[in-house]
């Protein structure tokens, strides 16, 4: 096996020590130049196996590794949050959903369906853009204010996925702004039609974002009455679950 492939190895395996790298803290460890680091990371980049963050300059396994390997934070986010899932789709009679922050994207990484009517949300390991969809917006709005607007800047124009889609960067702010206030997110058929959504947060260490639950039904059965009626009780399982999700290490904050 030639050094090159060696280094390609050894860079994806520092990925199981910490979530992203730099090109020159990844060239110190590896005991290469930055020129080199900078290969290993691209190889693995257009091989599917990581992407860049939000800042553009930092690397980060991709959702295809998380899909087929399971990365071991979201493995244990998974664990954490499974008893509560099954709760709380007993207490609603709706699809769960479990998503983490991958690079620019939101993740599905766990889903428990209601029997009968399902509805789309998003296929496990599918990425969903930070300001589409009910648990995407969530977990962009417990990001810092700086994180926020790096994304808006470094996406540019923001897809329109739905006629609903927030794509005015100032509606985006007041729909961040409204989240934290009430502390969950609405869809609003932003990313998925025909279905009603709410979204909340899964806080790890400082009240950064661990993960999102959403949960969603039929526009038709799961309506905002109902809806809004179970969030007493939907709101006691999840300050439950955040007691315990506070020792679990949060996404890590975006540099730029």
């Amino acid at each position: 096996m030639n050094k090159g492939t060696v280094r390609v190895l050894n860079a994806l395996s520092l990925f199981s020590r910490k979530p992203s790298w730099g090109v020159t803290e990844l060239s110190r460890e590896l005991g290469c130049v930055k020129n080199s680091a900078f290969q290993a990371l691209d190889t693995l980049m257009k091989e599917g196996y990581v992407v860049r963050d939000p800042s553009g300059q930092r690397y980060q396994l991709s959702h295809t590794v998380i899909h087929f390997a399971g990365d071991g934070e979201a493995l244990d986010v998974r664990s954490l949050c499974h008893p509560y899932l099954v709760r709380l789709q007993e207490l609603t009679g709706a699809s769960v959903f479990l998503s983490i922050i991958v690079g620019r994207y939101n993740v599905c990484i766990e889903n428990l369906q209601a029997p009968g009517v399902t509805v789309g949300y998003s296929p496990i390991s599918q990425p969903i853009p930070l300001h589409a969809g009910a648990g995407s917006r969530l977990l962009l709005a417990y990001l810092q204010d700086d994180e926020i607007q790096r994304y808006i800047e470094i996406v540019g124009q923001l897809e329109r996925v739905t006629p609903t889609t927030i794509v005015d960067p100032a509606a985006l702010w007041d729909e961040v702004r409204l989240i934290r206030r009430v502390g969950f997110a609405r869809g609003y058929e932003d990313f998925s039609t025909g279905a009603t959504f709410l979204s909340f947060p899964v806080l790890g260490a400082v009240d950064r974002p661990l993960a999102a639950i959403t949960i969603g039904g039929p526009i038709n059965r799961f309506t905002r009455a109902v809806a809004d009626g179970l969030l007493p009780a939907i709101r006691a399982i999840m300050s439950e679950l955040n007691r315990h999700s506070g020792m679990f290490p949060a996404v890590p904050i975006i540099r730029f």
